[in-house]
């Protein structure tokens, strides 16, 4: 009877588990779930969320080969076909290749990741790595001050993809585009990270999904 009372117990605390790390925001018309635990997370109104995430916490595989880490948390949904997620992205720097993420996930080898990210030389910066089997990571521009808007046009059923920064989230540049070699199981999403330090708050805002093609992929509308 013990071991009855035990096992149904600990179901019981799974099934919660796992509905916890359902989350809806007014402005994403889909559930989202996170895949990798977040040290904490808040839904702040409609269209905003803080993702922080834990030590040591990264999404990568060195071009080598020869190192890869799957930790970071990522809050991911499944979208329509035809998508432009939008959101500013703020947080404060502790430490070097600390970043908040606008994130395109298909699998642990076939994914893109664009951070708002703190590099190597300390100095705030739109960077991109796009992983197929293993990863590039592309350093753009720097960046002054601690928020900026991003956006990713793609497609759930296509392996193209669009990277674009804005500072006031109406006029957009283009920083990327390219293809992924698999695209099966594309979510789109955000996510925290903080490789060497100990952990992570990411400021997602103005979050916005268009569910279309854009008019012109250059503008980004």
């Amino acid at each position: 009877m013990k071991k009855v009372i035990i096992l149904v117990v600990l179901l019981q605390t799974s099934i919660l588990y796992v509905k916890s790390q359902i989350v809806n925001i007014e402005t994403i018309p889909y559930s989202m779930t996170f895949e990798n635990t977040p040290k904490s997370y808040k839904i702040i109104g409609k269209d905003a969320i803080d993702i922080e995430s834990g030590s040591n916490a990264d999404l990568f595989i060195s071009p080598s080969g020869d190192y890869s880490i799957n930790k970071s948390p990522r809050l991911l949904f499944k979208p329509a076909s035809d998508f432009i997620l939008s959101a500013k992205i703020s947080l404060n720097f502790n430490t070097k290749w600390d970043a908040g993420d606008l994130i395109i996930y298909n699998d642990e080898k076939h994914f893109a990741k664009f951070c708002f990210e703190k590099d190597y030389k300390e100095q705030q910066r739109v960077v991109s790595v796009v992983c197929n089997d293993v990863a590039d990571d592309c350093n753009s521009m720097p960046i002054q001050g601690n928020d900026i808007y991003y956006r990713i046009i793609g497609s759930s059923k296509g392996n193209v993809f669009y990277l674009y920064t804005s500072n006031d989230g109406k006029e957009w540049m283009v920083v990327r585009s390219f293809r992924l070699q698999k695209n099966d199981n594309i979510r789109i999403g955000f996510s925290a990270q903080s490789p060497v330090g100990n952990g992570c708050m990411v400021h997602f805002s103005n979050i916005s999904l268009e569910q279309r093609k854009p008019a012109d992929f250059w503008t980004g509308y």
